[in-house]
């Protein structure tokens, strides 16, 4: 039960779009053709796992006995760096296409080592993080259909900010209400 309490958590009510803002900046200007495309799917789904759970074997294993487990941030950053360019060098020598993205899939791996406390909890953050980003497409998606005939790039930001902001409200709500029944007793 904890582990899908966890799950749950970090898609909905902990959502990486959302409440830690993982990826806003970039959200409206999302390439929906590049998330159709299996090989940079793939891609960063594997960077994402294989880097979490190498860095939480480094960080948990060598860093904290040494007791220098504030540099787990330069680490994870040279691991994911290690591979990510290994996979990147394999999708454009097998399909001569480019999958490259970086700033999602380390932010990812940073909550991802940080808030886990065994290497089950860090697969299941690293999922549940990236379930969050599929679950706000669809939304992001109606909001770019409506909100098309929009040409200047302050007010589609400014609506879209607005429009994050209330499904925040939404998900609060629902898990302060409804979902959480301890703050009725």
């Amino acid at each position: 039960m904890t582990l899908l309490n966890t799950f749950f958590y970090y898609t909905c009510f902990a959502s990486i779009v959302l409440f830690y803002g993982i990826g806003t900046n970039k959200i409206l200007n999302i390439d929906f053709s590049k998330i159709k495309s299996i090989t940079y799917c793939f891609k960063i789904i594997i960077s994402i796992m294989v880097s979490s759970v190498v860095s939480w074997f480094v960080t948990k294993g060598i860093l904290v006995p040494l007791k220098i487990a504030e540099l787990f941030p330069l680490v994870v950053f040279l691991i994911y760096v290690c591979i990510d360019t290994f996979l990147e060098a394999l999708i454009r020598l097998t399909t001569g296409k480019s999958a490259t993205e970086f700033i999602f899939s380390y932010l990812v791996i940073i909550l991802t080592i940080s808030e886990s406390s065994s290497i089950i909890n860090c697969i299941l953050i690293a999922v549940s993080c990236l379930c969050s980003f599929i679950t706000i497409i669809p939304f992001i998606m109606a909001f770019k259909k409506r909100n098309s005939d929009i040409t200047n790039s302050d007010k589609i930001f400014c609506r879209l900010f607005l429009y994050l902001a209330l499904l925040m409200l939404t998900i609060t709500v629902l898990d302060i209400a409804w979902i959480n029944p301890e703050v009725f007793q």
